[in-house]
């Protein structure tokens, strides 16, 4: 999941617990939906943080390329996945 398809979703369950028009029992089921989305979003963005911070953290210590333990402690020596459009993935070797 995306965090623009993230986006979407949070301001559909933002539209679904204000609208008036449902009522309250079922908006109040969606109320305690949101707070598991929410939670679960809110872990989704930290993760999306720390990568955005070690690929900072490397840049501004030009450690790309190069071995180093502080490298291997932040990238773990992991590969990334991106799912393409016909389903299959693409690996990237850090």
């Amino acid at each position: 999941m995306t965090l623009v398809e993230l986006q979407e979703i949070l301001g559909k369950q933002i539209e679904d617990i204000t609208d008036e028009r449902v009522p309250f029992e079922n908006r109040r089921k969606v109320a305690e939906t949101a707070l598991v989305v929410s939670s679960l979003a809110k872990q989704m963005i930290n993760n999306a943080d720390v990568v955005l911070r070690s690929v900072k953290f490397m840049s501004d210590y030009k450690l790309d390329g190069e071995v180093s333990p502080v490298k291997d402690m932040v990238m773990g020596k992991y590969a990334l996945a991106k799912k393409k459009d016909d389903g299959s993935l693409e690996v990237k070797d850090l």
